[in-house]
């Protein structure tokens, strides 16, 4: 990944991902606490009960989440993500494990935040870490939905 992060997060503004919310001088502000990664298909993310302490943005290529069934060996996958979606979000708010296991379908660059990096921005920039934290709840409110309506497709 040659660009610069706040370069990444400036074009995946422009689609409307999480970070929509920032003004473009804002930019400035939040891109030092990403770091780009890149991972080959084939890469495992992170597994089911592995502690977290990053949340990730794809700007290219794609992920499979996946569950562990109750049989083993047999998964359930969850969603499959691409340009623009977040990863990892939940264990950075409850600090419980990894739920999910998230597998490399298509070689990924990531713009990653660990937890660390989260925690100053929030300390060091309150009224920005409010949009983050905004925007990150727009997301879970939208999959939370979308996993209601999945869920009456079954019954």
């Amino acid at each position: 990944m040659a660009e610069r992060p706040r370069d990444v997060i400036a074009d995946l503004k422009r689609e409307r991902t999480l970070f929509r919310l920032f003004e473009d001088s804002e930019l400035e502000v939040i891109s030092p606490y990403f770091e780009p990664e890149e991972h080959p298909k084939g890469t495992t993310l992170f597994r089911e009960g592995d502690p977290g302490d990053f949340v990730a943005v794809i700007r290219s290529g794609t992920v499979e989440v996946r569950k562990q069934t109750e049989f083993e060996g047999k998964w359930v996958v969850l969603a499959q993500f691409g340009r623009g979606s977040i990863l990892g979000e939940l264990t950075m708010f409850d600090n419980r494990p990894r739920s999910a296991t998230v597998l490399v379908s298509e070689d990924v660059e990531l713009l990653v935040l660990r937890r660390d990096a989260m925690e100053a921005f929030l300390q060091e920039h309150p009224a920005l870490g409010v949009k983050l934290l905004k925007g990150v709840c727009r997301i879970l409110s939208l999959r939370l939905r979308q996993s209601a309506k999945r869920l009456t497709l079954i019954f």
